[in-house]
């Protein structure tokens, strides 16, 4: 599939995407320091099957399609799907996750003028729609919010386990087929593809939220 976003596109999206961007992405750990807590999760084996897990079948899937139609959308369609995205969220801290960082991104995007009409409460739909009036390509968009998120979760996993930046890189590496298949997959979909079965990640971030002892706020 080819990729046609402009130079001065590209370099919008790289801002939106980059660990810089103020919008408090390590501040979350989406459950995972549960699972590292609990011992669910202590190899970089481990953290890959995590997040793949997440991109194929759970939250990371979900957000992939909520973007892509999202970004499609009118306006009024748009508002609707934010709901959704909200409603979907499996724990109060994803909640708080979602709504916090998509303000955030919002606030961000808006320094940057790139739209002024960034009105959403969660993330992906407020990442969508800045692409989308930026004239950013949607699949490349998407792209790049499945990297970012799988990258931010190798981010935890690095510093807790801890992981090692090798073992870090190893798992980004092989993740990228599966952030592209997922990608693929999220363009074509429709919001009636939209489902969780990632049960045991939803229970850890839930069981996240009275942790005696963390670093990361889900």
């Amino acid at each position: 599939m080819a990729i046609t976003t402009e130079p001065q596109q590209l370099l919008r999206l790289l801002a939106f995407m980059s660990p810089a961007f103020p919008v408090g992405g390590f501040a979350y750990s989406h459950g995972l320091e549960r699972a590292i807590d609990d011992g669910t999760v202590r190899s970089a084996d481990a953290v890959r099957e995590w997040i793949e897990s997440l991109l194929v079948h759970g939250s990371g899937w979900n957000d992939a399609v909520l973007f892509a139609r999202a970004y499609d959308a009118d306006a009024a369609a748009r508002l609707e799907i934010d709901e959704l995205a909200l409603g979907l969220a499996a724990s109060r801290e994803r909640a708080l996750e979602t709504s916090d960082l998509g303000r955030s991104f919002s606030m961000a995007v808006a320094t940057m003028s790139v739209t002024e009409d960034m009105n959403f409460q969660t993330y992906p739909i407020a990442v969508a729609a800045a692409c989308q009036k930026a004239c950013i390509d949607k699949y490349a968009g998407l792209l790049a919010y499945l990297q970012a998120f799988s990258n931010n979760l190798i981010a935890v996993a690095v510093r807790l386990i801890p992981l090692g930046q090798t073992k870090g890189l190893e798992v980004m590496r092989d993740l990228m087929p599966v952030i592209f298949t997922t990608s693929e997959r999220a363009s074509a979909a429709s919001l009636d593809d939209l489902g969780s079965s990632t049960l045991l990640l939803d229970i850890a971030s839930m069981q996240h939220e009275t942790q005696y002892s963390r670093v990361f706020r889900s």
